[in-house]
């Protein structure tokens, strides 16, 4: 394992606003308490490294008092960041915590009001990006640490006149890359379809007649038009295709457009602030064992966030609508994950985009780009499931 630049605890004498909620929320619902006091327990005894400090909901008070207050900084792995938002969700997803959330499932749009405790996620990843976009969220130090951390890659980025320093933590996260580094492939043959982002391509899947799409790992029907939010082009996108990619927190966080042509919708949905996390058990380096004497791997229990298909229908999110002469209506959405609830537009109605122009950029965590083909199209998907795609490259292609 390595090791953790901050810990996130300290002595603080009082607890922030948003902290205090949560807490007068607890001790004001009959069974919160013992709800969250189950969850805790069962997150600290899963052997994973990363819970063995939060014993208690003190425990876990103190750690996010600390969070929303966090000056982010890196690990040489580059895992840090996100091994501190999944510590936070680890808790919130253990079942008797989980049954205070709103559900993630299929539902007409607009979705039923959050429930307290949603909505209180919803505040608290507010609150952090509040902070987040201030000079105080990115200091010497810290920004050291993300240029040793492995594929941050902060010399491929623009850097301010002046240098990072006195700006904030979000502005780091939603850095520019330098010009040349990210070629438009194909950018005067329109059928040629290419990534909005710098992610990892998670599979496509056939939109319905009825303008749903099915996900075998749910086996759930999700209603496109919910997805868009009633979107007055929503049933156009019936037996079309939906495809996912997500991006990591180290990774370059505005969206581009996947084709060229004009901008019919571009608007921010509301929705929930959402993270699976899971405790994943993988090998770790081999050791000795007293008895017999062989080299045996330790198991190794590390915080995982599967991104599976669905989520995405509830979670805060960007809608941008391109008609495309060539291609025909193509819907791209950033989708926010945990504390990534703010999707900033670059781009607005009535606005002619070419291939590969910015279309929003997130502000911090990571996040997830959903794209909605017609059926008229007849995309062809390019790009294979697991594969890191840069913006700009090739990963579908239209019949045109």
């Amino acid at each position: 394992m390595s090791e953790k630049p901050i810990e996130p605890f300290s002595t603080r004498t009082e607890y922030q606003p948003i902290v205090q909620r949560l807490m007068y929320m607890v001790a004001r619902n009959k069974g919160w308490e013992d709800k969250f006091t189950k969850a805790i327990l069962c997150a600290h005894n899963s052997g994973v490294e990363d819970m063995v400090k939060i014993k208690s909901l003190a425990d876990y008070y103190e750690f996010l008092n600390n969070l929303v207050l966090w000056v982010p900084t890196e690990d040489k792995p580059g895992t840090y960041i996100y091994n501190m938002l999944c510590t936070m969700y680890f808790v919130l997803d253990q079942k008797p915590v989980r049954e205070l959330q709103s559900p993630v499932k299929p539902s007409s749009y607009p979705p039923p009001q959050l429930t307290p405790l949603s909505q209180w996620i919803v505040d608290y990843a507010t609150s952090m990006g509040d902070f987040l976009s201030t000079p105080q969220s990115l200091t010497e130090k810290s920004l050291q640490t993300f240029y040793t951390a492995q594929k941050y890659n902060l010399d491929a980025y623009q850097v301010p006149e002046g240098g990072w320093l006195g700006h904030s933590f979000n502005e780091l996260f939603a850095r520019h890359f330098l010009p040349g580094t990210r070629p438009i492939d194909g950018p005067s043959n329109p059928a040629v379809i290419v990534s909005p982002a710098d992610s990892v391509f998670d599979g496509a899947w056939d939109i319905t007649q009825n303008s749903t799409v099915t996900f075998t790992v749910k086996g759930l029907p999700w209603s496109i038009d919910e997805l868009l939010a009633h979107s007055q082009y929503a049933n156009e996108f019936a037996g079309g295709k939906f495809m996912h990619a997500f991006l990591a927190p180290y990774n370059y966080h505005r969206l581009h457009a996947p084709v060229g042509g004009k901008v019919l919708e571009a608007t921010v949905i509301p929705g929930q602030a959402y993270l699976k996390v899971v405790a994943k058990t993988h090998k770790g380096k081999l050791r000795l064992t007293p008895i017999r004497k062989l080299e045996q791997p330790d198991v190794v229990k590390e915080l995982d966030a599967p991104d599976s298909p669905g989520y995405q229908f509830c979670q805060a999110r960007g809608l941008i609508v391109i008609d495309s002469p060539e291609v025909g209506k193509v819907a791209v959405l950033p989708i926010g994950m945990a504390q990534v609830s703010s999707v900033q537009l670059s781009t607005h109605k009535g606005a002619n985009v070419k291939k590969g122009a910015e279309l929003a950029y997130f502000q911090f965590g990571g996040s997830d780009v959903v794209v909605v083909f017609q059926a008229q199209s007849k995309v062809d998907i390019l790009a294979n499931i697991g594969e890191s795609y840069s913006v700009g490259q090739q990963i579908a292609i239209a019949n045109i």
